[in-house]
């Protein structure tokens, strides 16, 4: 960040999928940034009284939140449904349009990040609701050897992850024009985006 010409006391805000500590391990470097994640997500960290309380503050690293991160859960739109995904929070006090997506079944309030541009289209970040573009492009689904473990060995909610994959296979069919998703994982979905060579 430092070397893009940016002080840590620039960036004022952080919009997190979910907060298992490979998502959050930065925060501490940041502590002035207001971190947005979606409501169900913030509640499974903040109430001791939820289901998934224990899990979630167990992957939500003591470290990562020694300094007191400002978490800020965004605010649901009961009337909006992103196509065809209810439930869609919007953090606040951000100038773009910008939406958090319930992806559930990674973690307790797992969701998508997606944002829309200038022209109209979305970039939807969907976290770790998959690991390897096989999962939701190719038919039948394909997973990684590697990714597949892991991914099962985080999950919070088994058949809330099938649903989930199952939704995001419509939305790359039906919405491939208007929508490109990719995962945090998937280091073959980021060389899509790398500019070539030279560029």
């Amino acid at each position: 960040m430092v070397r893009l010409g940016y002080a840590p006391g620039d960036l004022r805000h952080i919009v997190l999928t979910h907060l298992h500590r490979d998502h959050a391990g930065g925060l501490p470097d940041l502590p002035h940034a207001r971190v947005h994640v979606h409501p169900a997500e913030y509640q499974a960290v903040t109430d001791p009284g939820h289901p998934h309380h224990r899990h979630s503050l167990d992957r939500f690293m003591p470290a990562h939140r020694a300094h007191g991160p400002l978490l800020t859960p965004a605010v649901p739109d009961e009337d909006t449904a992103w196509l065809g995904f209810p439930g869609v929070a919007r953090p606040r006090g951000l100038a773009c349009e910008l939406l958090l997506v319930p992806l559930p079944g990674h973690s307790a309030g797992h969701a998508g990040v997606a944002v829309r541009d200038d022209a109209g289209q979305w970039l939807l970040h969907a976290g770790d609701a998959y690991m390897y573009h096989g999962e939701i492009e190719r038919t039948p689904p394909l997973s990684h050897p590697v990714f597949a473990p892991i991914q099962h060995g985080a999950q919070t909610h088994a058949e809330a992850l099938v649903a989930t994959l199952d939704r995001l296979r419509a939305l790359h069919r039906d919405h491939g024009d208007r929508v490109t998703v990719f995962s945090a994982h998937d280091p073959w979905e980021f060389a899509r985006f790398a500019p070539p060579a030279g560029a």
